[in-house]
């Protein structure tokens, strides 16, 4: 760690010079006022955090991660359906990211051949994405950045003067004849305390891809519920507690992101996700005090029956806390803090076999305005690992993850920001379907990452400009590597991603435009990264984004297009073929026909022109066979869905 403190000490000189004389802050707001779901999302580009805007995934009737993340640019989802798929941001894969939920932290990793994450869009409130130089208070071993997830609570849905209320939505999915089934009920005790009900159900067929050929195995049978309550326990004491559950069952390929053959066979598998988190906030009338204490229980896991009457399975379950406090004193507001998590991986098959990592950490960050135009952020945590593996061996290691951002305004249009941030990750549980089967290696060290990023932005009377550029390297990164007496989690070398992103938006009465252009490149030591560095990332053609809607004047109706235009990519490894480039094109309407407002209608055409693609985080290859192995895209998807509020 001394190597990464000495660079750390140089940054913090290098940041406060640029900041001196440039580093920015560029907000934007965005609100959803639909009458029937009144949830006011709030996108900020401070610190480097982008927030997916809700209300698009309502109109697109988003069902999985890679509707969220569709008008991202600078994310791709790979895996065509929902529990094969992986999220890459500038080409890393979400296990590189710190991911929560409700402030539970989703760690472990089930199975290289599908996705970890699980989450079900009709609960989310909003979603932030943190990509690159983060804080202290993204958690410990943040090496790419963090994505937050955040559920609905009952104050989301009610009405000003409501008590009382219901919201039952019914879609049909026209690709895959799938129906999806929710309801939303909520209500007001008293003014202190409130809940909230979300149950659903999700089932639709085979995907068809642009071709209308049927990927077999792509079934869903999902259910999902979400229980949460807010309450005032006392004058400045409040509480939130909640649990959610996904369940994902059906017949899917062992390897559910590759498609169907005779060395992939389907079997019947079932995938779960429990969720508890319990939020306490103590904020009194004081500028020493702003206190809140999250403790959390995640138990994901995975089962699979290979038809000899013997069902495996995987899984990994981690509690933890985070007690943080924030204190204001003159210029400075200091957040600090203490936090620990467990985690526990078990691979099932008549014996049971486990391995057990702990993380506890401590950290403070310090925000400083140092004028009416120019804000610094800095602060650094130390975390300290412990894993015990199913082998018997054990690792140890500890270190020190500094940061520091500078934001300057230049005048009430222009500004500029930038950021540097390292990372320490020790050794974690490793993937649990690996558990007893691929060894750590005896020489493992931590991963150390190195993030900085420089943005600037001009805002003027609806129309937003900005450009960002970026440089990520992770040192020692873990990976599978193949070494003469066999394959090991070990240390595959250096993982760097450079680029850059452009945006341009403009916001007239009843029009908005944005388009947003993402270059990313990820190499794993000079090498482009790709889809056999399972765990790492994959590289993705330049990507460019479209997103316009216009609002008919007195109709409450409203008509958008959105447009993802992906650049073919050539930079691949020897033996590899290029990925073509694509364009896929969503048309979305959406309308309340009442005058109360109580009832919506959403009607979104998906892949609109029926193109025939394979999305660059899905690709794969086999050198072989001289075939892909990815599961291409869903052709045209019609999707409809009627609200109603009761």
């Amino acid at each position: 760690m001394t190597k990464m403190f000495q660079a750390s000490k140089v940054a913090f000189c290098v940041g406060l010079a640029v900041a001196a004389s440039s580093s920015a802050v560029f907000a934007e707001d965005i609100a959803d006022t639909s009458d029937i779901e009144k949830i006011e999302v709030t996108g900020q580009r401070l610190l480097g955090v982008d927030v997916v805007d809700l209300s698009d995934i309502r109109k697109k009737q988003a069902n999985d991660l890679e509707d969220i993340f569709r008008g991202e640019p600078a994310i791709t989802v790979g895996g065509s359906f929902g529990i094969a798929q992986k999220i890459y941001v500038r080409g890393i894969e979400d296990t590189n990211l710190n991911v929560s939920v409700d402030g539970a932290t989703q760690a472990g990793y089930l199975f290289h051949h599908q996705g970890r994450l699980s989450i079900e869009p009709e609960m989310l409130k909003h979603v932030e994405v943190k990509a690159g130089a983060g804080s202290a208070l993204d958690g410990p071993g943040a090496l790419g950045g963090a994505i937050r997830f955040e559920t609905k609570d009952a104050d989301d849905l009610l009405d000003e003067g409501e008590n009382f209320g219901a919201l039952l939505k019914a879609g049909y999915f026209s690709n895959t004849s799938g129906t999806k089934l929710s309801g939303s009920f909520y209500g007001r005790v008293n003014d202190n305390w409130s809940g909230l009900l979300i149950v659903g159900k999700n089932d639709t067929d085979n995907i068809e891809d642009g071709n209308g050929v049927e990927l077999q195995n792509t079934k869903t049978n999902q259910d999902l519920g979400l229980v949460k309550i807010n309450g005032r326990l006392a004058e400045y004491h409040e509480l939130e507690l909640s649990h959610e559950i996904r369940n994902d069952d059906g017949m899917r390929n062992v390897r559910p992101h590759f498609l169907s053959a005779g060395w992939n066979p389907a079997n019947e598998q079932k995938s779960r996700r429990e969720t508890s988190t319990a939020n306490y906030f103590y904020a009194p009338d004081s500028n020493l005090v702003d206190l809140s204490v999250t403790l959390y229980k995640t138990d994901s896991y995975l089962t699979q029956n290979e038809g000899n009457d013997s069902r495996d399975g995987a899984g990994v379950e981690s509690t933890g806390f985070d007690l943080r406090n924030t204190s204001e004193l003159g210029a400075h507001q200091l957040t600090y803090g203490v936090d620990q998590r467990k985690d526990t991986g078990y691979y099932i098959n008549g014996s049971d076999v486990d391995e057990k990592a702990k993380v506890v950490g401590i950290y403070l960050q310090d925000t400083i305005e140092l004028s009416d135009s120019l804000t610094v952020s800095l602060g650094a945590r130390y975390d300290d690992y412990e894993l015990d593996d199913a082998d018997g061996q054990s690792f140890d290691s500890s270190g020190l993850s500094p940061n520091i951002s500078a934001l300057y305004q230049f005048d009430d249009h222009w500004s500029v920001r930038a950021s540097y941030s390292e990372a320490i990750r020790g050794q974690k549980v490793k993937e649990a379907y690996l558990i007893g089967y691929r060894s750590n290696a005896a020489d493992l060290k931590e991963e150390e990452a190195t993030n900085a990023d420089l943005m600037l932005a001009y805002e003027n009377d609806g129309l937003m400009l900005s450009a960002q550029v970026y440089d990520s390297r992770v040192d020692d990164v873990v990976g599978t590597v193949r070494r003469a007496d066999g394959r090991f989690f070990a240390n595959a070398g250096e993982l760097k991603t450079t680029g850059y992103t452009l945006s341009a938006s403009q916001k007239w009465d009843q029009v908005e435009v944005a388009v947003n252009y993402s270059n990313n490149e990820p190499e794993l030591d000079g090498e482009p990264l790709n889809d056999s560095d399972l765990g790492l990332g994959t590289a993705f053609g330049d990507t460019l984004t479209i997103n316009a809607n216009y609002v008919f004047d007195g109709l409450d109706l409203e008509l958008g297009w959105n447009a993802r235009l992906v650049k073919s990519l050539t930079d691949v490894p020897e033996g590899k073929p290029n990925k073509p480039g694509y364009g896929v094109h969503d048309i979305y309407l959406e309308w309340y026909p009442t005058a109360d407002d109580s009832l919506s209608v959403n009607l979104s055409i998906n892949n609109a022109f029926d193109k025939q693609y394979y999305d660059h985080g899905t690709y794969g290859y086999s050198t072989s066979s001289e075939q892909y192995l990815g599961l291409a895209e869903p052709g045209r998807d019609a999707r409809l869905t009627v609200s109603y509020k009761l």
